[in-house]
């Protein structure tokens, strides 16, 4: 099972850098959005280490962890993700300075949709700039700045630095209850309506717990 190679990941990486499991101060996890079975996988692996180790967990969104990546950016940043189905994951967040405020939470649409919503140069990155990267350019012209060299070590590289400052602060660290992030619903699931009717319709940008 997955679980098993991720486990196996983490005693691989330990190695690498010369230290055990019970060297580390506490452990962070990102929360998503991503795929049902592997976010899940995740948090419960990051959850049972922090359990088996009596050190704290501190959780991020992948939002999150992408908009850290931008620093040094002034203005609006759009953290897009790859959904299939034509679909992303995205979300607004503002950054000046040292500040950054989140302006619209995650919702999954298209990236046509999306563009509607940009009314100022925006500085998009993730893993949706990959594959949307020309539909952005043609659509939002100069209002589209476009980050696409974000690797997975880099995003994991930010999922552990805000964790560490979460660490630093233990009334963080304490009070967090940490669940995914979904944002559509699991793809494992009967349809709630009749074999013969019409599926109902489902606007742009609604979001459902997973789960």
């Amino acid at each position: 099972p997955f679980s098993s190679h991720l486990m196996r990941l983490v005693d691989t990486v330990c190695a690498q850098v010369g230290c055990r499991i019970s060297d580390l101060g506490g452990f962070a996890v990102s929360l998503g959005p991503g795929g049902f079975t592997s976010l899940r996988v995740g948090l419960a692996t990051a959850q049972g280490l922090a359990m088996a180790t009596g050190k704290p967990l501190v959780g991020c969104s992948t939002f999150e962890a992408l908009v850290a990546m931008a620093a040094g950016w002034h203005g609006i940043v759009c953290p897009i993700l790859e959904a299939r189905r034509g679909e992303v994951y995205a979300a607004f967040y503002s950054q000046q300075e040292a500040m950054v405020r989140k302006i619209m939470p995650g919702v999954v649409t298209t990236p046509d949709a999306l563009c509607t919503l940009v009314t100022e140069r925006t500085l998009f990155l993730g893993s949706g700039v990959r594959v949307y990267r020309a539909l952005l350019a043609a659509t939002l012209g100069a209002r589209a700045v476009c980050l696409e060299n974000v690797v997975e070590g880099e995003l994991a590289a930010s999922v552990a630095r805000l964790g560490q400052a979460r660490l630093q602060s233990a009334s963080t660290a304490a009070r967090q209850t940490l669940t995914p992030l979904y944002i559509r619903a699991a793809d494992a699931r009967l349809p709630r309506y009749p074999v013969t009717g019409a599926a109902p319709s489902v606007s742009l940008g609604t979001t459902e717990p997973g789960g």
